[in-house]
């Protein structure tokens, strides 16, 4: 599998004005942690292409982000998994998970049900397919439909929110309508692509619902007859797919007559199999007439086995005294082989094909329309095709400000080729957050400490480490009477002043109030001594269920005295309003606009500074003086300026085999002196490997 990294979600405004609150997400990212999702191309799920899953919350001063980590089948035999993944999911989400109601539905049913009847794969409610089973059950339905449509205004909307009588915070269930007990979908024509398992084309019904309170106007719909729910089961689906809206130029006066075809330069037969869409105003009996069609070349609806190329449709007529449009409709054309390819000839546009395909009428407005209804209406009902914005002469603010990002989104890291993420004081925390499986913490120990940071040295070699200085920590955590396991790892130091102390996996929330003590407690001594210094660490709990929760900060030292200060969690308080609490203090650092890269931060799902090791290439001589290293660097005169004008040197790295305290004269690793907290204690290298130089603006010489 290829595998890529991303963003699901944010707490920022998205495309459509909506904002999600970290609460909310961390409620979503909680539900679905452990769940692959099914990744498909342009939101249409005949078309799947991977899976997701929601890897974790990272957080920075004004902005929270969801992460996930994407996969992609790279072999057919990895594709036929990711169709078994499909399956399963499928038959987890809409069979297993709603038994009960769809036994309920079910015996509401009772005879009118036929042996074919199946439940219809969809988010949007609990329903069945089975041919004109709304018919049967509402024979009085098909009785109030002309030419395949019924009045709107006879169907019962459905709207979900927290107040159904509060207005502003009602949300409409697009297409669909209560009956009774059951419920009534618009016709499957209006979902993506024509497919049942697709969202329906919400956008449009929005505008659509709207018109429904004036008197002036008639309106119909179209309903699927074969597709019946269950009353109480309908939800909203959320598709983030930002579609383009345009503002139009309102005089349809100005347009010639004639056919103009927009060819899809975005055509891919992938993501769209739109291959052009033609627009045709021509005069009728007297009318203003237009009409515009888009043509597909890709199968997408299957009628008695036999397979079609559904293109959508629409009509109007304009009043040339008024200049107003007094009829719209939209419907779909069906094509067979032989159709589709006479409707594509060149020679052949809208204006000379004629009407012979199979037609299914959706919907039809009737009586005055004001010109910028009659073109949302347009835009909406053709969803995804953006040439009919382009048509219209349409602008788009929203679509204008993305095109304008884009050229910035890569430009958020540090701009230095040696220095991959710099923080200074005032910029806030790091958070990541995740959901994980509970660690296996030995009986009688509080804590273990993990060592899974690998390091390779200039020569190639690959070993676990920790960060020296992990062992001060070490030291302050068993003064306090934690029981630790401590792994048998290699002691590395790095010439610089950075701390990445590794994960700490506690046993409950008492423990890790306990660690995040002591780490504040060297961060204020730090911040005595004035430390220009930089720290990553990550904690994990273990919980009451099967599970855990790991989160893991980066930052300069004074933030974390800023934050952690006033947000240690205890035994009493839930761990996700611990993270809402943090999250909140730190940003009173402002907002930080997505800097540095959060990606140049995550390493294995932890936040660590990396460091660059100076190649061999770029070293002449390493030399060793009186227990010190220096070197003499060879770069081409440009990187000499670079590194000058960068303040960046290089520091030695090095392995730590024996050391003493200056104070006690002992080995410090198994003394009682604590350095940084107690003013007279240092740490004396007595033999140390020379592993090779970093690059770094921030030496500890």
């Amino acid at each position: 599998m290829y595998s890529a990294r991303g963003v699901s979600m944010t707490d920022g405004k998205n495309r459509k004005n909506h904002v999600i609150p970290l609460k909310t997400m961390l409620s979503a990212y909680n539900e679905h942690w452990n769940i692959p999702m099914i990744m498909n191309l342009g939101h249409d799920r005949s078309k799947p292409i991977g899976y997701t899953v929601l890897d974790g919350v990272y957080m920075e001063p004004g902005k929270a982000y969801l992460i996930n980590s994407s996969n992609f089948p790279d072999n057919p035999e990895e594709n036929n998994q990711l169709y078994k993944l499909v399956n399963a999911l499928d038959t987890k989400n809409f069979y297993t998970e709603r038994k009960r109601e769809i036994d309920r539905l079910y015996s509401y049913l009772g005879e009118n049900t036929t042996i074919d009847a199946k439940v219809v794969p969809t988010g949007q409610a609990v329903a069945i397919i089975d041919k004109g089973i709304v018919s049967r059950v509402f024979p009085e339905i098909m009785e109030m439909m002309q030419d395949g449509l019924i009045n709107l205004k006879e169907l019962i909307p459905i709207y979900k929110g927290n107040d159904s009588f509060d207005e502003k915070n009602r949300k409409l269930v697009p297409g669909v309508y209560q009956k009774g007990r059951f419920l009534l979908f618009a016709h499957q024509y209006f979902r993506r692509n024509m497919c049942i398992a697709n969202t329906i084309n919400d956008a449009f019904f929005e505008t659509f619902e709207n018109l429904r309170a004036r008197d002036d106007l008639e309106i119909k719909v179209a309903i699927d007859v074969n597709i019946i729910g269950l009353a109480g089961t309908e939800s909203l689906e959320a598709e983030y797919q930002y579609w383009w809206g345009p503002k139009f130029n309102n005089d349809l006066a100005s347009i010639p007559e004639g056919v103009t075809c927009y060819r899809n330069e975005r055509y891919d037969n992938l993501l769209s199999n739109i291959i052009d869409t033609q627009f045709y105003w021509h005069t009728q009996d007297a009318i203003s007439t237009f009409e515009c069609e888009e043509i597909c070349d890709k199968e997408n609806v299957i009628i008695d086995n036999i397979h079609y190329f559904g293109c959508r449709y629409i009509h109007s007529m304009v009043n040339q005294s008024t200049e107003m449009p007094y009829h719209l409709d939209g419907a779909i054309r069906l094509y067979t082989d032989e159709q589709i390819l006479k409707r594509m000839d060149s020679g052949t546009d809208i204006s000379k094909y004629g009407k012979d395909s199979l037609y299914t009428k959706l919907w039809r407005i009737d009586s005055d329309l004001d010109v910028s209804t009659w073109k949302e209406l347009i835009t909406h009902y053709f969803r995804d095709n953006q040439l009919i914005g382009e048509y219209f002469g349409g602008t788009d603010e929203v679509f204008e400000q993305i095109k304008k990002e884009e050229p910035t989104h890569n430009q958020i890291g540090t701009g230095n080729k040696y220095i991959p993420v710099e923080l200074n004081n005032g910029s806030g925390m790091r958070i990541y957050f995740r959901y994980c499986k509970a660690k296996d913490i030995p009986d009688g120990r509080d804590a273990v400490i993990d060592n899974s940071l690998m390091i390779t040295s200039i020569e190639g070699k690959t070993q676990k480490i920790l960060e020296a200085d992990t062992v001060t920590l070490l030291k302050l955590l068993l003064e306090k009477d934690m029981k630790i396991e401590k792994p048998i790892s290699a002691l590395v130091d790095f010439g610089d002043m950075i701390f990445n102390y590794p994960c700490i996996f506690c046993s409950n929330v008492d423990v890790a109030e306990k660690v995040l003590k002591s780490i504040l407690q060297l961060c204020k001594a730090w911040k005595l001594r004035s430390d220009n210094r930089l720290l990553s660490f990550s904690i994990q709990i273990n919980r009451e269920k099967d599970d855990s929760v790991k989160l893991s900060f980066a930052g300069h030292i004074n933030d974390f005295v800023e934050v952690l200060e006033k947000c240690l969690p205890n035994s009493q308080i839930i761990i996700e309003d611990w993270v809402l609490q943090l999250y909140k203090k730190n940003n009173q650092f402002g907002t930080v606009n997505g800097y540095p890269d959060k990606f140049l931060l995550l390493h294995n799902n932890e936040l660590r500074f990396e460091r660059i090791f100076v190649s061999p290439e770029q070293i002449k001589e390493v030399r060793k003086e009186n227990g010190a290293y220096s070197v003499e660097l060879l770069l081409p005169n440009e990187d000499v300026n670079y590194v000058q004008d960068n303040k960046v040197i290089v520091a030695p790295a090095y392995l730590i085999k024996e050391s003493r305290c200056k104070k006690c004269g002992k080995e410090y690793q198994k003394c009682g002196c604590i350095k940084f907290i107690e003013d007279d204690v240092s740490e004396e290298i007595i033999e140390m490997d020379y592993l090779g130089m970093i690059w770094t603006n921030r030496s500890a010489f």
